[in-house]
């Protein structure tokens, strides 16, 4: 592949092949997808996406977009040589002239500096999640990203006003207009996010943000079932728009969690299940709190944290947040990210460990998850060397519930021989013709989501 081309049409400055820079690009967040590249592009403007994928449609040469690489099913990985597309360079972050309320985000800002802008002004960013100093805006609108606090404010697509990217001939689309209302045809933000980079790449996005909440309180509670976890996780959604998160882990975990890091232990192990709730809203959150369904719970239990001060909620949060990090300590797990409808949570939650060890008795699965939801994350360290029949039966189980095979990861490499569980053939058909308007050649992050034909 010669890119003296390319580099007379960017500059050199914007392309690096040094296999010792360009390999920090090449691996998954996870560890379980290596790939490798001949190059990184590092654009610094929509223009330069442009004069990139004209280029790479006109010479039929693949690539993959990127922000931080954080992704957990190897849809940023380039797994067959492919160029890569870094937006890292482009991470301007400024309040919307039109609309002080929305903030407009180049592809390469992260997650945390777009929430420190917003709080700048008293507002907030309504997507959060551990990976928020690594993640960028581009990749989280790209995965249709969730997070804790998608029961209050929604998945990322809730938050997208206005876009801008860039389509696989080099074609801009979208504009950046912030307006509230706009009904003339299809709805570009709402079909881009969530596609993963196989129809276009986006380059700038407008964001709208929400009122910082002006009370906030965290609880820890244990238990000694999952049906009674369930059923207070009920209870927190009957507080409505109070409640922003409620997130679900085991002793398993949370013990591994305590030991990596250090941390105090919680009731000395005395329970198998914890629920971690966040309400947050206008004054009275904590009196809306003790009255209700949810106030005779906490009434009636003695096993209860409370944290009303910032400082003591980040403590909190520390036995969720941690989960990812402690596992990792320990190998490179198999992660899955899935939905269960609530009335099959049980179910599930009751199954699937056994579901893992019957695949491999050496395996060791931790669940975890937003309850709320009924986003679960299922992680199983050891499952080698029958990672692919594990996965399998966990997705064909979900399916088997009525639940979704990916919840806020996306499809990327990992799931696409799974699509056919969610989507039938028809559907499947619709959307390679999708493909084929926005990127013509295929060579927008070939074999994410499905197998992308050959030329």
């Amino acid at each position: 592949m010669n890119l003296t081309e390319l580099e007379n049409l960017l500059g050199k400055d914007r392309i690096k092949q040094d296999p010792e820079i360009t390999k920090q690009f090449c691996d998954d967040w996870t560890g379980r997808f290596m790939g490798h590249t001949k190059a990184v592009i590092s654009p610094r403007s929509t223009s330069e996406v442009s004069k990139t994928l004209n280029w790479c449609s006109k010479n039929h040469v693949n690539v993959v977009s990127q922000g931080g690489n954080t992704g957990m099913v190897g849809g940023s990985v380039p797994m067959n040589g492919e160029l890569i597309i870094s937006l890292k360079k482009m991470n301007q972050v400024s309040f919307s002239e039109a609309n002080h309320s929305h903030i407009r985000a180049e592809a390469g800002a992260t997650l945390s500096e777009i929430q420190a802008l917003a709080a700048s002004k008293s507002l907030i960013y309504g997507i959060d999640f551990g990976a928020r100093d690594s993640a960028t805006i581009g990749g989280t609108v790209a995965t249709n990203a969730g997070g804790h606090n998608v029961v209050k404010y929604g998945s990322t697509r809730n938050q997208l006003v206005s876009v801008e990217a860039v389509t696989g001939t080099g074609t801009v689309i979208g504009n950046l207009n912030g307006l509230q209302k706009d009904n003339t045809g299809y709805h570009f933000p709402s079909l881009l996010c969530g596609s993963e980079g196989t129809l276009a790449i986006i380059t700038q996005v407008e964001l709208r943000l929400w009122p910082r909440p002006e009370e906030s309180i965290v609880l820890l509670l244990g238990f000694h079932s999952i049906e009674d976890a369930l059923e207070t996780a009920t209870a927190c959604t009957s507080l409505g728009s109070d409640l922003s998160a409620c997130e679900l882990f085991f002793s398993k975990g949370l013990d591994l969690v305590i030991k990596y890091f250090n941390l105090p232990s919680l009731w000395n192990g005395e329970y198998s299940t914890y629920l971690l709730c966040e309400f947050t809203g206008r004054i009275g959150v904590t009196d809306r709190l003790n009255i209700g369904s949810m106030g005779e719970i906490l009434r009636n239990r003695n096993d209860v944290l409370i944290a009303n001060t910032l400082n003591d909620q980040r403590k909190l949060w520390q036995y969720r947040e941690l989960h990812t990090a402690a596992m990792n300590s320990k190998g490179t797990p198999l992660k899955l990210d899935v939905t269960l409808p609530l009335g099959q949570l049980k179910t599930f939650l009751d199954e699937i460990e056994n579901i893992c060890l019957n695949v491999n008795a050496h395996s060791s699965p931790y669940i975890f998850g937003h309850a709320a939801d009924g986003n679960m994350h299922v992680n199983v360290l050891n499952s080698a060397p029958k990672e692919n029949e594990m996965e399998k039966e966990v997705l064909m189980f979900v399916a088997s519930l009525g639940g979704s095979i990916s919840a806020e990861h996306g499809i990327g490499r990992a799931k696409s021989q799974y699509l056919h569980l969610q989507r039938s053939s028809d559907e499947i058909a619709l959307f390679k013709k999708i493909k084929e308007a926005f990127d013509p050649t295929g060579i927008l992050n070939p074999n994410a989501i499905f197998p992308t034909r050959k030329k």
